[in-house]
């Protein structure tokens, strides 16, 4: 039932991210900067932290996966190979650390600039949709949504840490 946990409260994630943020974000901030909170990233890279990279790609893909088939209609794909390969690579880089308030906090946004940079990548080269450069997008989409994630990432912390702490105790060993 344990293994189960992470999946529900991911889900919980999706769908507070696709009902009720678009409620809590001030239309202020909306009219001059574009803030995309990513609940199921930082809560996929807490379980990355706390599971093993294997695990986090699996949640990246999946719930990229969904995310493709519910919000995003341009091409199929791209945030679940965007949010499996920040879950990987995160469950990679952070594999020997500990698990503190700093290092969570550091990979949820650099987890949120890597997402947003790569789906950015893969529409602008990959897909010819967006045609802005990337210091505007950085400035007024990519940089506010990694402020708006740190501040979810610090009020999701505690939770999530009591939540998954009984799956660290079950951690897979992973190869090196």
């Amino acid at each position: 039932m344990r293994r189960y946990r992470i999946f529900f409260g991911l889900f919980v994630l999706f769908l507070l991210e696709g009902t009720v943020m678009s409620w809590i974000i001030p239309p202020v901030w909306q009219s001059s900067v574009l803030v995309a909170p990513h609940l199921v990233l930082v809560g996929v890279v807490f379980a990355t932290l706390y599971k093993n990279r294997y695990h986090g790609l699996a949640y990246g893909i999946g719930f990229g996966l969904l995310q493709d088939f519910i919000y995003y209609g341009h091409a199929l794909g791209v945030y679940s190979f965007s949010m499996g390969l920040v879950g990987y690579l995160f469950g990679l880089a952070f594999r020997f650390s500990s698990r503190g308030i700093f290092i969570s906090l550091l990979a949820a946004i650099l987890g949120s600039f890597a997402y947003d940079s790569l789906v950015f990548g893969i529409y602008r080269f990959f897909l010819g949709v967006v045609h802005t450069d990337y210091q505007w997008m950085f400035l007024h989409q990519i940089l506010p949504s990694m402020l708006f994630n740190a501040l979810i990432a610090l009020l999701l912390y505690m939770p999530a840490r009591k939540w998954l702490e009984d799956a660290d105790a079950d951690r897979e060993p992973e190869d090196t």
